[in-house]
């Protein structure tokens, strides 16, 4: 699998469609920042640490931020958002599906030190989906007018990858020791029949020129319909 792969959804898109299970499905281990240190002072939106250098992390646009203490403020499991820009030791937060600065801010009025914040990422999970999807949509960045910047409206696409990644990760979960197996198990099942009805109907329409309308599937015969 090229890593040059344009992915189709992101951390944030994964955790609109499964959002109390989020820090289930992503491995522990694909973590991009973790700390202890952080802070929030007049900008109640943007954490700062000086320990961390969320930048050099590789933290962008769409990845997700939890904040677990203190827990005064922070009430358990923690309270999960967006990272909207970052620099090498700040991060600036919003919340899940809402644009920037709407809704209640992370930090109280006055700031909040000590607080511990945790970034995975299901980055490699959704390139993989991406990938697969590509191969069975006939999408390829170097052919002209099979590019995924060709696509008139990636929409669906989008939901196929995130789809595709919250069933193998519920999947995953169902084949190890934990108690609650037979519930990931379930709730992979029930994506997994999500998806199928998804591949099952979706055509692919393709721009005949760049900002140009969409190309049916009868104009062209590289135009392409999803099956199981």
């Amino acid at each position: 699998m090229s890593a040059n792969v344009a992915s189709y959804a992101n951390d944030e898109d994964i955790a609109l469609r499964a959002s109390a299970d989020f820090a289930i499905l992503c491995p522990r281990d694909q973590c991009l920042a973790y700390g202890r240190d952080g802070v929030f002072s007049s900008d109640l939106w943007t954490l700062t640490s000086p320990s961390i250098d969320f930048q050099g992390n590789g933290l962008t646009p769409g990845h997700l931020v939890r904040l677990t203490q203190p827990v005064g403020v922070f009430k358990p499991p923690g309270d999960t958002f967006v990272a909207v820009s970052i620099a090498p030791n700040t991060v600036t937060l919003r919340r899940k599906g809402q644009p920037a600065r709407v809704g209640q801010p992370p930090s109280v009025p006055g700031g909040v030190v000590n607080v511990e914040f945790t970034a995975t990422t299901l980055d490699p999970q959704i390139s993989r989906a991406s990938y697969d999807l590509n191969r069975r949509y006939g999408i390829d960045d170097l052919v002209s007018g099979r590019r995924s910047c060709d696509m008139f409206d990636p929409t669906e696409v989008r939901e196929a990858t995130v789809l595709t990644v919250i069933y193998r990760q519920y999947l995953e979960l169902s084949r190890g020791p934990q108690e609650r197996v037979d519930t990931f198990l379930a709730k992979a099942q029930l994506y997994k029949q999500e998806l199928d009805d998804l591949l099952a109907r979706t055509i692919v329409h393709w721009m005949t020129s760049p900002g140009g309308p969409p190309s049916s599937q009868s104009d062209s015969r590289m135009s392409t319909r999803l099956s199981r």
